[in-house]
């Protein structure tokens, strides 16, 4: 069965069969024992050195790390009347089909290493492409991701099932302009994968949020 990607943006798990999950839980972690790090450094007066990306180790409270979570919250106060809930997800963690139906290569697919010979944009000119030494996970790709692209009714469905009223997703713009410059063209099966989503989604009572991915 295929995972499904609100399910894994719920539980944030990795699943078995779906690397982009894994990469991406990995990097959460990552970050959250870097954070805990930084919060360390700020109780021991430690040097910037010791918070990377910041001049000075922040005071203001860091997330979580990894099996501190806690079992209560303290807060008050509401949301606005008018404040959407929904859920989202990005294109590249979702969508698949990263090499189909004329979609241009991502800074992603180079990072990540996957096989973009021929592709538009691709630097690879020969297998095997090289894997960024900055990716933790080597041989995690958004390749085949939840295959969205293929089974977006399906996807629907399950937002159904989940009562879900709003869907904020992402538009691929390596898929919609393979070169990244709209002179030379606009794919137009990328534009059609795009109104199918939206229009599936409005047939089942979503609002679609559409934001653009430019990687």
């Amino acid at each position: 069965t295929r995972p499904s990607p609100l399910a894994g943006a719920l539980s944030r798990t990795p699943y078995s069969g779906t690397r982009v999950h894994h990469f991406a839980m990995r990097s959460s972690t990552q970050f959250a024992v870097s954070a805990a790090v930084a919060a360390t450094a700020v109780s021991t007066g430690a040097s910037s050195s010791d918070c990377l990306g910041f001049d000075t180790c922040p005071d203001f409270p860091q997330p979580y790390g990894p099996g501190s979570y806690p079992t209560s919250y303290n807060y008050t106060g509401t949301f606005p009347s008018d404040f959407v809930w929904g859920l989202g997800t990005a294109s590249y963690q979702v969508e698949g089909a990263y090499n189909e139906d004329g979609r241009g290569a991502s800074i992603w697919d180079t990072f990540t290493g996957a096989n973009t010979v021929g592709m538009v944009g691709s630097v690879c000119d020969e297998t095997p492409c090289p894997i960024n030494e900055a990716q933790f996970d080597k041989g995690a790709t958004g390749n085949v991701a939840c295959d969205q692209y293929h089974q977006y009714k399906e996807d629907v469905k399950l937002m159904v099932s989940l009562g879900l009223k709003n869907y904020r997703f992402s538009i691929a713009w390596p898929r919609v302009v393979p070169t990244g410059s709209v002179a030379d063209g606009v794919n137009e099966l990328a534009l059609q994968y795009y109104d199918n989503l939206i229009n599936e989604l409005l047939a089942n009572g979503i609002t679609p949020y559409v934001t653009l991915d430019g990687k």
